[in-house]
């Protein structure tokens, strides 16, 4: 039987208005059903999980862990009334100790800087490699210095991530370091003083290389 028209030829209001509430009520029912199970882990009814729609909600890929990869270690913390093995003593390695293949290496750079210049100067280390340096100003007194470092695996890290060591506008810096991830590691000098001045740097330990990677003036 068809279905009544109106007097120009279409649907009734009243169909038009039957349908509409059908296909309201069709689509609750899908959400609930379907639609809540699979996308978010929600089964009121419970023919979700019997259809293994929930696991769909389970299966979406894991966060990405965007802290940085530290190399984490504690220092051994011992008491007199500790039992202690004279045979068996604790074993420490990374990032306390580690072996190397590879020769220990020294380089000096000397960096002279024009007024308001500025420099960086970067090593490339392996995440738990050790260097100690030591700057200091040949000529001048102060200059702005900022110790950081930026990871090469850039996809496990924050947009344009870095760390800082240290900051300071002093006309010395001495220190060590154990890399807490496999990147570029240095100094950022910004002359300050209203003339030249010059800057000797000594690394010593276990890097790949270490160069000149900016300069230009402020």
């Amino acid at each position: 039987m068809n279905a009544p028209e109106d007097k120009e030829g279409g649907p009734s209001r009243g169909m038009l208005l039957k349908s509409t509430v059908l296909t309201f009520i069709a689509a609750i029912v899908i959400t609930v059903l379907f639609v809540l199970p699979a996308e978010y882990g929600v089964d009121p009814t419970g023919l979700g999980a019997r259809l293994g729609l929930t696991r769909l909600a389970g299966a979406e890929a894991p966060e990405v862990d965007a802290a940085p990869r530290i190399v984490q270690g504690t220092f051994p913390v011992v008491s007199p009334d500790d039992a202690f093995d004279f045979y068996e003593p604790e074993t420490l390695g990374d990032p306390f100790s580690r072996p190397q293949d590879r020769p220990y290496r020294s380089e000096k750079i000397v960096i002279p800087l024009e007024m308001f210049e500025q420099v960086e100067v970067k090593a490339v280390l392996k995440q738990g490699d050790a260097i100690v340096y030591s700057w200091k100003m040949t000529e001048g007194e102060t200059v702005y210095s900022d110790f950081h470092a930026d990871p090469h695996d850039v996809d496990n890290y924050p947009e344009l991530y870095y760390v800082r060591y240290h900051e300071s506008e002093e006309g010395a810096g001495s220190g060590s370091l154990v890399a807490p991830f496999t990147g570029n590691h240095g100094w950022y000098w910004l002359n300050i003083e209203e003339n030249p001045v010059r800057i000797e740097l000594d690394v010593h330990g276990y890097f790949d290389s270490i160069e000149e990677i900016m300069r230009s003036f402020q």
